[in-house]
């Protein structure tokens, strides 16, 4: 099966977000001003005309592939999709970004919060609707994927630090729950795709990276595509000293991806990632009089024992797909990974963390394309298998140094996941999309420290998720979609063994989230303007949320929340190219709140989820002129976040901008770019991350003043 290169249409050599914020105005005036924009937006929308074209600028036709996305498990327009779903494609901007962290590829999409850029001991941390906004570390409640290769552990955990942003081309983000499709997961799938050779012969593409406090990126990239296959091969080097005290990091990547295609019915894809951190420092939380006082201290207790952590890991993936017949095609991946994992947390206790990981998975999926009533349906169907097998120690942290051993034991976890889903188009108006998953996951535990009895044992969770949702196209260009999905998330293997009594095994009293989620939406593309608004209502019930105990600073423990609920609209609206110059902006209001939830013996009924602003505006705008010169400004407001369940504590709200210049030219066979930009362009004061309910009040990690970075891109194409 040959694969498509689809040719996406630029967005020029930059892109820059902007918005105009009054921020003197009360909760109830910004509702409106969101409002007000979204009523703005389709007013202007209307007075270009539903269905007007684009002028032709010239009189020969071009024809663009269309645009497919594989968020939903197979390729699909976006256009069909009951779901909000936001498609990123690698432009000029992403390549003249530090390359951090996801956060730049990502940012812009509503619904979505990022936090913790700047502490790697942490790693980047992603809400999507208020789901993950829980995880102390890591990503929880949404799925990644990279490449079709799940990111994901069985259990639900994510680990993004070994993800390269500088290696992705495309980022399909499905917000709203996908545990029909993909399960164990609350609040949508991201979905990315690593970068492919785009012309025949060899092509290479180094870049080098320098900011302020310490930083560096170098990166090397080469690649070359052939008839019967093509490959990529990347590698990465990044480093840091840091802002804050006791935030140095260093990490190497590299990955190596091979397609080989059989003829027009069947390809391979074969995929090798690698990746070490061999020093990662954690700066720790800090009250709000020390982030105050002190914003680049690190916390008196992460320097006593040097809190941070090392890394080694490997992950290895086959994916073969057959097309047996022309309405028929069947895919099956397998996946193996290896994580050595060290980790020195602030308190004496077992706070010296070490875990070998191995992780196994294969999936096998068979998609049917045949007329139902003489109209097209997709018929998926397919089942998931994973296995994850942790062989954990705790130590006592002496001031830094191993101590005795406190604790060992296995950790084991199992999923299966058969799903399905049907996507039929009624008629040309209507597309009607059911599915349903059922997923079954057991834990096992085996003690093998005995110091404390034998604390082995096994915990059995299963539950069902199903979707429907429907899409009316009211013109070429535009559509209104609804969704209704139940979602069933389990704790993950982390937060089950955080045993609040000090014990092993499992903490007995902590149980699965479950929601059920429905959402209206619009979107379009007239004479290439883009637009979507989308309002949603998901109620839960055992919200797993976190907490902090004194004895155990720095260790997060994890309970059920009774109910809660969340209301939630989400807009965006983005400018055709015009002259160069381009605009696009993006509001996300956050409503979320406990309807019972009782902890220490304390209500907290009509309370605010904690690490979730309710007002996130986001804006850019870019220019490129025919030179070869570039520019963009973006800029981000993020209100008040509450940094514990009882509201008692708040990080205040804080705005971001970034200016980006740089030149751009080609000669022959090399293409060449300088840049160089300024972060944090208002030099606000602000705490770049929220640890939820930390213990003793260190809920805050400041964020760093106003910095600069600049570097050289190439790309040196064949002759």
């Amino acid at each position: 099966m040959k694969k498509n290169k689809h040719s996406a249409v630029g967005r020029g050599h930059g892109e820059f977000w902007i918005v105009a914020v009054n921020l003197s105005l009360p909760s109830t005036s910004l509702i409106v001003l969101g409002t007000g924009f979204v009523i703005t937006a389709m007013l202007c929308l209307a007075s270009l005309g539903w269905g007007q074209e684009v002028p032709e600028e010239s009189s020969e036709m071009v024809v663009l592939q269309p645009i497919e996305v594989t968020a939903t498990r197979t390729k699909k327009s976006p256009d069909d999709i009951p779901n909000s779903l936001r498609l990123i494609d690698r432009g000029a901007w992403q390549n003249h970004q530090p390359g951090a962290t996801l956060e730049e590829f990502g940012v812009g999409a509503p619904g979505v919060f990022f936090q913790n850029r700047f502490n790697f001991a942490q790693d980047l941390r992603i809400a999507i609707r208020g789901f993950g906004a829980r995880s102390p570390f890591g990503v929880r409640g949404i799925q990644v994927r990279v490449d079709g290769i799940p990111q994901t552990l069985p259990d639900g955990q994510t680990q993004l630090d070994s993800i390269d942003t500088s290696l992705i081309q495309r980022m399909e983000v499905l917000r709203g729950p996908s545990a029909s499709l993909f399960g164990n997961a609350s609040g949508g799938m991201i979905s990315m795709t690593t970068r492919e050779p785009q012309s025949n012969g060899l092509e290479l593409a180094p870049r080098q990276v320098f900011g302020s406090f310490g930083y560096s990126k170098t990166e090397m990239w080469a690649g070359r595509r052939e008839a019967d296959f093509d490959y990529g091969v990347f590698a990465s080097r990044l480093g840091q000293t840091g802002w804050r005290r006791h935030s140095r990091m260093e990490n190497l990547f590299a990955q190596l991806k091979v397609n080989l295609y059989g003829g027009s019915d069947s390809d391979w894809m074969v995929l090798f990632r690698k990746f070490y951190s061999p020093l990662t420092e954690d700066p720790g939380g800090l009250t709000l009089q020390q982030a105050e006082a002190n914003p680049r201290q690190g916390a008196p207790r992460n320097l006593l024992f040097n809190a941070g952590e090392e890394v080694d890991q490997e992950q290895l993936a086959v994916r073969y797909r057959k097309l047996p017949t022309a309405q028929d095609e069947w895919t099956v991946t397998a996946h193996l990974l290896r994580r050595d994992f060290e980790n020195r947390l602030p308190f004496t206790s077992g706070g010296r963390v070490r875990f070998d990981r191995w992780v196994g998975g294969l999936a096998v999926q068979w998609q049917n394309d045949r007329k139902v009533a003489d109209r097209a349906n997709r018929f998926l169907a397919g089942i998931d298998y994973g296995i994850q097998n942790d062989d954990r120690q705790r130590f006592d942290n002496n001031n830094g140094r191993q101590g005795a051993l406190t604790f060992d034991q296995v950790e084991r976890v199992q999923s299966v996941g058969p799903f399905f889903r049907n996507e039929w188009k009624m008629s040309e108006k209507w597309d009607i999309v059911v599915g349903g998953r059922w997923d079954w996951l057991h834990y096992r535990v085996d003690d093998k420290f005995g110091g404390d009895g034998d604390q082995s044992g096994s915990q059995t969770l299963s539950q069902g998720s199903g979707t429907a949702g429907v899409v009316y196209h009211l013109a070429d260009r535009h559509q209104v979609y609804a969704n209704v999905a139940s979602v069933f998330e389990a704790p993950t293997t982390t937060e089950l063994i955080n045993n609040p009594s000090g014990a092993g095994g499992f903490n007995p009293n902590l149980q699965s989230q479950t929601s059920l989620s429905q959402e209206l939406g619009l979107r379009g593309k007239p004479a290439d303007w883009e637009y979507e608004v989308a309002v949603f209502y998901i109620r839960s019930w055992d919200e797993i949320t976190p907490f902090e105990l004194p004895a155990f600073p720095g260790r997060t423990f994890f309970r059920n929340a009774g109910k809660s609920r969340r209301l939630g609209l989400e807009t965006r609206l983005a400018t055709p190219m015009w002259h160069g110059l381009q605009a696009e902006a993006a509001y996300t209001y956050s409503d979320f709140e406990f309807e019972e939830f009782v902890a220490n013996n304390v209500s907290l009924e009509g309370k605010t989820f904690p690490g979730v602003p309710v007002h996130h505006w986001e804006g850019r705008v870019s220019y490129t002129h025919p030179s070869g010169t570039f520019g963009q400004v973006r800029v981000q407001r993020v209100g008040r976040v509450f940094a514990d369940n009882a509201n008692t504590s708040s990080n205040a709200g804080y705005s971001l901008g970034q200016l980006l210049l740089g030149w751009e030219g080609k000669w022959e066979c090399i293409e060449a770019s300088l840049f160089a930009g300024v972060n944090n362009l208002f030099d606000d004061r602000y705490n770049a991350n929220v640890r939820i309910n930390a213990a003793f009040g260190r809920f805050f990690e400041p964020g760093p003043p106003i910095n600069v970075f600049g570097g050289l891109r190439l790309r040196i194409l064949p002759f």
